[in-house]
């Protein structure tokens, strides 16, 4: 049985690599998928229809999927509405919430509460000393306070007070409210409490000032989202808040499937294009000097050798008859699979590895996506 489960899976493979069918309508379209998807915009995030055909290929009804590098949860996402239990697992507070927001079933009434909870210590308190001063030291384009209209700022940083002293991403009904509540930071919609910018990164806003309810808004997209959640059937899934270079949770074991995508080694610093929902979860000036050391995206520019203890990792927590996929960037400074390639031979067996032009992806209005040039796919048994 286990030659024949993976064989069934290796031979599916083969199909997707001759018909690439997430390239084909109706799963080219940039809107492809459930809406939960857009819970929160998140660059670099990987396209729900690649996402869904991966699981797809890889794994089985009943199955359970691990992502470790979970991200915005796309991934372990699609194994859940696809009859897969779906597990996540981040070092940041950003893609905690946002997976557990799409991962976790929601109760509307909870949610309420936690926006009129919200709403109540917006009208009853003043910004703390905390949050002022990060708001004068931290802004890299513009300053925080040129996004907003002064009335909004200050619901933006009693908000950023409530959510911190509240701060629970493992919480499905927190994890949702707050995933929201970083969609609607900035952007060049309606919904957003900024003056017009970017939707996925903060670019230096124009416009007026003009003033936007924070609770108003946040409301309409809660319940957008609690709309899409409940068009839904999905396997119970979660996210884990850890540490992928520290011992994995323990209830973590025996996974079908580990489907992941690191940080591309020439993408652009995620933390950086993301800094005003950084700064929103509590990061300071420091942070921004400090934190990112332990992010994979800076230590694989010093050296590949962290990535032993991940192979080693996913050895142990998958199956006999699993399967790995690793989902990488190539460009003309760094060919990842070729380069991640001994360490993963330490644990495992290389089935395959394909590469996959880029040139077909959209920008969403980002002009330096990195030099990226193609995608890789590392397949891998035991």
């Amino acid at each position: 049985m286990k030659l024949d489960k993976i064989t069934r899976k290796l031979d599916r493979w083969e199909d997707f690599k001759s018909e690439l069918p997430h390239l084909k309508q109706p799963f080219s379209k940039r809107s492809w998928g459930s809406n939960l998807h857009s819970v929160c915009s998140y660059q670099g995030k990987m396209k729900p229809a690649l996402a869904h055909h991966l699981v797809n290929v890889f794994s089985e009804h009943d199955e359970t999927v691990l992502d470790p590098f979970s991200g915005s949860g796309t991934i372990p996402f699609e194994a859940a509405i696809n009859q897969r239990y779906g597990i996540g697992m981040d070092i940041g507070l950003l893609p905690v919430a946002l997976s557990n927001a799409k991962l976790k079933r929601h109760d509307p009434i909870e949610v309420t509460l936690i926006i009129k909870n919200l709403e109540s210590y917006i009208k009853n308190n003043t910004p703390s000393k905390r949050t002022l001063t990060d708001l004068k030291e931290v802004g890299f384009n513009k300053t925080i306070t040129e996004y907003y209209h002064p009335d909004t700022l200050q619901e933006v940083l009693l908000a950023r007070d409530f959510f911190i002293l509240n701060g629970k991403p493992e919480l499905e009904n927190w994890s949702l409210v707050f995933s929201c509540m970083l969609h609607i930071l900035h952007g060049n919609r309606p919904y957003a409490l900024s003056r017009n910018s970017h939707p996925i990164t903060p670019y230096a806003p124009t416009g007026e000032y003009i003033y936007k309810n924070l609770i108003e808004k946040l409301t309409t997209k809660v319940e957008k989202s609690l709309d899409a959640q409940q068009q839904l059937t999905m396997l119970d899934s979660e996210c884990f808040f850890t540490d992928i270079l520290e011992d994995w949770p323990s209830e973590i074991k025996k996974v079908d499937a580990i489907i992941t995508s690191p940080p591309f080694f020439d993408s652009t610093k995620f933390y950086m294009s993301n800094w005003l929902r950084y700064w929103f979860c509590g990061w300071s000036r420091s942070d921004f000097q400090d934190f990112p050391k332990s992010f994979i995206e800076v230590q694989q520019k010093k050296s590949f050798n962290v990535y032993d203890f991940i192979f080693e990792q996913c050895h142990e927590r998958l199956s006999e008859d699993g399967i790995v996929v690793f989902h990488l960037g190539f460009s003309k400074k760094c060919d990842m699979a070729e380069s991640l390639r001994p360490y993963a031979e330490k644990y495992f067996t290389v089935r395959d590895i394909f590469t996959e032009s880029v040139e077909h992806c959209g920008k969403h209005g980002i002009s330096d996506q990195g030099s990226v040039k193609g995608h890789q796919y590392l397949v891998l048994t035991k």
